[in-house]
């Protein structure tokens, strides 16, 4: 699996008030009294909102390379997965009920993996699995 890390911009709006954002994902807005603040609350508002791409069933945009002035943010590993396994279901023309079959679970499993919803990281993993995937972490 790919890593899921997305270039921000911190700006400076007012002595101690930062604000983070991110081209690619422009519904990820953050701040914080510092840069470094600013920063370390990124991640979540970066989950947050690719969290809602897949709610709505938006396409997430892809990871692309920091340009000079941006910071790499990494996406949370639950959601990068969840994101890798809705491209790879596009990928192969898989169904819902056709992941469900491969991981002899009931759809409603399927759906609950998609939405991050009462499933856990391990069923995340399974279904992975089952579509060819083979996630590794990496530091």
């Amino acid at each position: 699996m790919a890593m899921f890390s997305y270039p921000a911009t911190v700006t400076r709006i007012a002595p101690g008030d930062f604000l983070v954002r991110f081209a690619d994902v422009p519904e990820a807005i953050t701040g914080g009294d510092t840069p470094a603040k600013a920063l370390e609350n990124a991640p979540d508002a970066l989950a947050g909102a690719i969290d809602g791409y897949l709610e709505l069933d938006m396409p997430v945009p892809a990871p692309r390379d920091a340009a000079d002035g941006e910071h790499l943010v990494a996406l949370d590993p639950e959601v990068a997965a969840r994101v890798a396994l809705r491209r790879r279901m596009s990928e192969l023309g898989l169904t819902k009920v056709a992941l469900a079959q491969r991981m002899n679970r009931d759809e409603k499993a399927v759906r609950r993996i998609l939405s991050g919803k009462n499933a856990s990281f391990s069923m995340t993993m399974d279904a992975l699995k089952a579509v060819g995937l083979r996630p590794a972490l990496s530091v």
